[in-house]
């Protein structure tokens, strides 16, 4: 019959796993089995809830129970495994998010494949000026030092001459002569990161690139910066015949 009672462990063999639980005057004989095996065995004092009992030919016998305040094996091992299941849950949350800020950054990041007039795909991607608005302003001399004294490295929408040529070339469909045009309206691209040798040695040894800024008119015109790793950034205006260094303050 079912109850809903407590005992006091009285006695307990621990080799032989059962002993005898008293409650309201009755003596109970009690089994580890009974107990759902707690993690531990019982001991002199525990409390036993009693779910159910019956009465046999020696006496009293505690048929189902619960050792108050310790875990059975069962419900430790669902315990675990609501854990790692949680865990791994936790993890496919957080792989998830990853997942989606790498989309969005992917997205924000406009890359404008071209190609040739018989649409034969171009391998490398060009990140064009007019389709990310934010990054307009990196094309005068200050903006643009600025962002290599910041990162060591030109903004993502400038290219080399070589890559500008066969851009001009897979965008217009006509062969390339000469710069007679302005990159940043023309292609949405602005030219640098070609290797600078200062044959002449006006600036301190160094290994320099060089990067157009300053863009008005209808072509490339002679404004450049020449710089090399480190914040060391020199402007010219008149086609490397004379330079100025740009420093920014601390």
């Amino acid at each position: 019959m079912p109850i809903t009672n407590k005992a006091t462990v009285t006695q307990w063999n621990e080799e032989k796993g059962f002993g005898f639980a008293t409650a309201n005057g009755t003596k109970y004989f009690v089994h580890i089995s009974a107990l759902g095996h707690p993690v531990r065995p019982p001991k002199v004092g525990d409390t036993i809830i009693i779910c159910s009992f019956g009465k046999t030919e020696k006496g009293a016998r505690i048929e189902k129970g619960l050792l108050e305040g310790v875990a059975s094996r069962e419900e430790q091992a669902q315990t675990s495994s609501a854990h790692k299941n949680y865990r791994k849950a936790k993890k496919s949350k957080i792989a998830i998010i990853a997942a989606i800020c790498i989309a969005l950054a992917f997205a924000f990041d406009i890359y404008v494949v071209y190609t040739t007039p018989d649409d034969a795909p171009r391998k490398k991607k060009v990140c064009l000026l007019k389709e990310n608005p934010a990054e307009k302003e990196y094309t005068s001399r200050l903006h643009v030092a600025k962002y290599i004294c910041d990162n060591d490295r030109l903004p993502v929408y400038y290219v080399t001459k070589s890559e500008g040529k066969k851009l001009y070339e897979q965008k217009t469909g006509k062969t390339f002569v000469k710069w007679n045009f302005n990159p940043h309206t023309t292609l949405g691209v602005m030219i640098g990161g070609d290797y600078f040798d200062n044959r002449e040695g006006k600036l301190p040894p160094a290994y320099y690139y060089e990067a157009d800024v300053d863009y008005f008119g209808d072509n490339r015109g002679t404004n450049r910066l020449v710089y090399s790793s480190g914040c060391n950034i020199y402007y010219t205006t008149d086609h490397y015949k004379s330079f100025s260094k740009i420093e920014f303050g601390n």
